[in-house]
């Protein structure tokens, strides 16, 4: 089964940054903007990963602790980004069990990577010939 890409984003610009990484991995995604649905929304079954903005308008951490302590929700990988001057979000993340916590230029950076590393484990990324999106 191929599972989706689950993200937790409200910023229409790294969304749209987002898909055309997930869809390149030849994945769905489907993006929720309120933390408190991620109990109901997020299944490992059809979840292969989770990206969470970690400047949302409201907080994701609580969400995601609650996420980790599941059984079999806290299975899904969550990766969290921030921008880098927001160190304090950082540790917030670390401190509610996301498995990777990354400035948003790293992010961008290796984010083809991550989706594939999880929604295609064992495959190598080829280059596209399609531009990317400019950095903020």
């Amino acid at each position: 089964m191929n599972r989706s890409v689950l993200v937790l984003a409200d910023d229409l610009f790294w969304r749209s940054k987002i898909e055309h990484a997930v869809q390149s991995a030849q994945r769905e995604v489907e993006f929720v903007s309120d933390p408190a649905s991620l109990g109901t929304t997020a299944d490992p079954a059809k979840h292969c990963l989770l990206i969470v903005d970690l400047a949302l308008r409201q907080p994701p951490f609580e969400a995601v602790a609650a996420l980790k302590k599941d059984p079999a929700r806290g299975a899904i990988p969550v990766v969290g980004y921030f921008e880098h001057v927001r160190k304090d979000l950082k540790l917030k993340a670390e401190a509610s069990g996301f498995d990777q916590v990354l400035p948003r230029s790293t992010f961008a950076e290796k984010l083809a990577d991550l989706v594939f590393a999880h929604a295609l484990p064992g495959a190598a990324r080829v280059a596209s010939d399609e531009r990317e999106l400019p950095e903020e």
